[in-house]
């Protein structure tokens, strides 16, 4: 995970948040556009460019419930999250007064955990299988984590300045995943851990989310198997949670 988080670190000093503005009531010039780096935001209109400071991204935490799961996996809801950090580079075009559409860059941290008694495991083809807990001891949890390259594109409708809805697909390029399961045994603390789970590295969902005055709630699915077909378990997802625009 070290290459991951020093990826993330150099992005937060050489590039920056593109945020999807407020367009204000009083604008006629529908067919501009605005590209916003950290603290630095370029608009270009039919009649002007100007370039101003600004501060944008965003940040969301929902919940991730399965869906089309095989029956031996049961994603528990109140313990599998996601975390979002959105809008790390985001343009847009408007389209009309109250109108706009973007495309953005995020990064996205996902747990998918299951409490049921069961635990994932890796063989030694690589294979991840649901298999009970070694016999006698008490289970905590089971998980399979992911990061992901987070790119959405999306259509947005404002209406006023402080309050829009937003709609479209998301992709997801997933270079990172890995397994883990914690138990107790005889009282003391046992961890089982696992890289390369063979998650499926590409994958397109679907978001749509409602904001007022910058804090709002979200909601994604994702028809894709998080793992690929052959090495692994058959779940898809689903998410709900809080977004706040900065």
């Amino acid at each position: 995970m070290k290459k991951y988080f020093l990826a993330i670190t150099m992005a937060v000093f050489t590039l920056t948040n593109v945020s999807a503005t407020n367009d204000d009531d009083d604008n006629e010039n529908p067919g501009g556009w605005d590209f916003e780096l950290p603290g630095l935001k370029v608009t270009k209109t039919k009649t002007a460019q100007e370039v101003t400071i600004s501060l944008s991204s965003s940040f969301s935490f929902g919940f991730i419930g399965g869906v089309n799961q095989d029956k031996d996996v049961s994603i528990d809801m109140g313990q599998s999250y996601e975390i979002e950090w959105g809008d790390v580079i985001r343009g847009k075009a408007r389209i009309g007064k109250k109108d706009l559409v973007s495309i953005g860059m995020g990064f996205d941290w996902r747990n998918y955990r299951v409490t049921n008694h069961k635990m994932f495991a890796k063989d030694g083809r690589g294979i991840i299988t649901m298999q009970d807990y070694p016999e006698g001891v008490e289970p905590k949890f089971s998980r399979i984590h992911t990061f992901s390259l987070s790119v959405p594109l999306k259509y947005y409708h404002y209406f006023n300045k402080n309050i829009f809805v937003a709609v479209g697909p998301e992709l997801y390029f997933t270079p990172y995943g890995s397994l883990k399961t914690r138990y107790y045994e005889d009282g003391e603390k046992r961890k089982i851990t696992a890289g390369n789970v063979h998650q499926n590295s590409f994958s397109v969902g679907v978001g749509a989310e409602i904001i007022i005055h910058k804090i709002g709630i979200y909601y994604k699915y994702n028809p894709f198997k998080v793992l690929q077909s052959s090495y692994g378990p058959s779940f898809s997802s689903m998410t709900t949670g809080i977004k706040v625009a900065f």
